[in-house]
């Protein structure tokens, strides 16, 4: 616990510097009490404190089975945080409790606030802002606001992957209040959803399915042409920052054009595929996004609304 926290370090150096606890049974000092400090956690909340204290911050957590299912992460319901306790500065053990392999953000609130009360070392502090990060993909708001007031970008940045899918404008007065610690933390999203809209749309437009001549086949080349044609201007009319560009194209597989036709399919195949590794190089997070952006992006930008 010294190890982990300056504030234990300080205290338990306190505690050394006293008089020593009276054996049971002695008469000096029968009134004496081993060396305590009040607390006002609840016992759950402290005890899980105390046992990332104890536990070893190198040590990667443990997936369980609900995480490798997809789960999401435990509720808080069967967490007592309003008991208050007493850690006696002589023995922690009992109070110490086992860390799960992900904690959510209803137990993770109280911890980052007592790792800001008591200082905790880095290494500490490391395990909890992972275990923040890992929370992300069932509450991705909840975590963006905290890591925003908590000034953690990279887990912000994370978060916002996950924020793609709900326009910003949708967002209620209240929520924006609640969520939204400062206007930038929610003007940031707002540009994320432009730039990828933008460059998602620039990206499909430009695509062709037999790009100068390559691969077009002799019979259906034209009408097959059209058909990805259409259908891409139909998709550029529809982008949405979260939308699956690559799986609204291969739609087009379905057509007896491209069903019928091998030269045609095989081309269509190509043409995905080509359009999956581009539209994987677009942004779909807050540190991708490029801070100053050319005259061309400002433009699209504009023009897109």
């Amino acid at each position: 616990m010294a190890e982990g926290s300056s504030v234990f370090r300080d205290m338990f150096g306190t505690c050394d510097e006293l008089p020593p606890v009276p054996e049971k049974g002695s008469d000096v000092g029968s009134d004496s009490q081993s060396p305590s400090m009040e607390i006002h956690e609840g016992s759950e909340i402290f005890g899980l404190f105390l046992g990332l204290l104890h536990s070893d911050p190198t040590q990667a957590p443990k997936e369980t089975e609900t995480q490798k299912n997809g789960g999401v992460a435990a509720t808080s319901d069967d967490w007592d945080t309003r008991t208050q306790g007493t850690v006696d500065s002589t023995s922690t053990e009992v109070a110490t409790q086992s860390l799960p392999s992900l904690m959510p953000l209803p137990i993770l609130r109280p911890l980052l606030d007592l790792a800001d009360k008591y200082d905790i070392s880095a290494p500490y502090l490391a395990v909890l802002h992972d275990h923040l990060k890992r929370n992300a993909p069932e509450s991705p708001l909840e975590v963006y606001s905290l890591a925003t007031q908590l000034e953690l970008p990279s887990i912000a940045s994370a978060a916002s992957a996950f924020l793609l899918s709900r326009p910003m404008a949708t967002y209620t007065s209240e929520e924006v209040e609640r969520y939204f610690p400062t206007i930038r933390s929610y003007h940031l999203l707002v540009r994320l959803q432009a730039y990828r809209k933008m460059k998602l749309r620039d990206v499909l437009s430009k695509e062709f399915l037999f790009p100068h001549g390559y691969g077009k086949c002799s019979k259906h080349g034209d009408e097959a042409s059209k058909l990805w044609q259409e259908h891409r201007d139909d998709v550029c009319n529809r982008i949405t920052p979260s939308i699956d560009v690559v799986g609204e194209m291969a739609e087009l597989l379905k057509t007896p054009t491209f069903h019928k036709c091998d030269t045609c399919g095989k081309g269509l195949s190509a043409a995905i595929d080509m359009l999956q590794y581009k539209v994987n190089k677009v942004p779909w997070s807050l540190e991708r996004v490029p801070e100053k952006l050319s005259e061309w992006e400002e433009r699209a930008m504009k023009r897109q609304g």
